[in-house]
């Protein structure tokens, strides 16, 4: 199989549902063939894979453009005109997309490429929490389970967790509830990590409480929108 080319005029982060849906197919590809785990049972350690080099920088950046729509997300920039991250991005980019469009919460999940390579996982605090609570909804472990699984993929990925709430109640509650949501992301994730041998990895915690609002607290909706745990997926610096 085999990723088409996009027109040389065509922006990347416009993406055509058709060119969303084949740019899905290649990068479900390319996580099977470049980027598949090495065997071994739970607890054991797996060989890892090197970022580095996976894809081409063209198409890496299609493959993670594409994929990005189809997560519900937007690549931030153009990967392939970086060239000192462009085929590594390329693949953690595909690797995640490829992962995440197999979840029942895909649709929920955005993802986003920051300005040094980092990918960013926004989800929606009401598909992972019930209100005031930090008990990981067990429905939505099956989907940290994939993207625990291209974190001890690729060799040298490392993950910060940060969780968010809106404005209601005191500000000191939410900030205690914002870490412990993000800790309890962490400690699967973490278990995750374990059972596919790759205990090395750093997975930071941040709780950020009601301090970086993306939305309006003056209504549900906005509110809505900062009830939020961001995964902050690091690639290796090189």
């Amino acid at each position: 199989m085999s990723c088409l080319k996009a027109p040389p005029s065509a922006p990347l982060i416009s993406v055509s549902a058709r060119w969303a849906a084949r740019g899905l197919c290649a990068a479900t590809a390319l996580a099977l063939a470049a980027c598949g785990t090495t065997g071994g049972g739970a607890g054991q350690a797996a060989a890892c894979k090197p970022l580095s080099g996976s894809v081409s920088r063209t198409q890496g950046a299609v493959v993670g453009a594409a994929v990005g729509a189809v997560a519900g997300g937007l690549v931030g920039s153009q990967v392939s005109d970086r060239s000192s991250v462009g085929a590594r991005n390329g693949a953690l980019l595909g690797a995640i997309g490829g992962a995440l469009a197999g979840s029942a919460y895909a649709k929920h999940i955005s993802m986003t490429e920051q300005a040094d390579g980092t990918v960013k996982l926004n989800i929606p605090g009401k598909v992972m929490f019930a209100s005031n609570s930090s008990d990981l909804s067990p429905e939505f472990r099956g989907t940290l389970d994939k993207v625990g699984g291209v974190i001890a993929e690729y060799c040298g990925v490392n993950a910060r967790i940060v969780g968010h709430t809106d404005s209601q109640g005191e500000a000191a509650y939410n900030q205690a509830l914002s870490q412990r949501r993000a800790a309890s992301v962490q400690q699967y994730l973490s278990a995750v990590l374990s059972g596919k041998g790759a205990q090395g990895r750093q997975l930071a915690v941040e709780g950020a409480g009601e301090s970086q609002p993306v939305a309006s607290n003056l209504n549900e909706d906005g509110r809505a929108q900062n009830r939020r745990v961001e995964v902050f997926i690091i690639p290796p610096k090189s």
